[in-house]
């Protein structure tokens, strides 16, 4: 199984963190806004924020459906070799999403199923950037109309 992913953060660091996956297999995509990151949200923040959605995706499938390795492609070097282990997560705001990552890497390989990471160039996870990238415009789109709505009722 081949997972394509991406993160995006408005304003780096700060602002609204989305992200984005696709799996063309199965034919499964997915986004969403995972918080108002302040200060500690980074580009760094969102490739993991999309890596634990995707893993959370793959535990979730039938174990019948998941055979072997599932790839985790993305766009970024630092996220790649950080799930691969090659090199060590340092900052203390990502050491929270590479624990949970590797928590669930851990549980699929007690059912068989390993994980790696490759580094595919942007233009090879545009899918995955665009679905990032409409999570973050569906987020403000819905803050600017929860704003304006608290502004005409308050």
């Amino acid at each position: 199984m081949v997972i394509f992913i991406d993160g995006s953060v408005t304003g780096n660091p700060g602002g609204v963190v989305g992200y984005g996956w696709d799996c063309p297999e199965t034919g499964e995509s997915s986004f969403g806004a995972a918080f108002q990151g302040g200060d500690g949200a980074t580009n760094n923040t969102a490739e993991w924020v999309a890596a634990v959605a995707a893993l959370i995706f793959v535990l979730g499938k039938d174990r019948r459906e998941v055979i072997g390795t599932v790839t985790i492609k993305s766009d970024s070097e630092l996220l790649v070799n950080q799930l691969n282990g090659e090199w060590r997560v340092k900052h203390s705001n990502l050491k929270p999403l590479a624990a949970i990552a590797n928590m669930m890497i851990e549980e699929l390989g007690h059912h068989g199923v390993g994980v790696t990471a490759e580094w595919i160039p942007r233009e090879e996870n545009r899918v995955a950037d665009d679905l990032s990238r409409r999570a973050i415009k569906h987020q403000l789109k819905e803050r600017r109309a929860m704003t304006l709505r608290e502004a005409r009722d308050g």
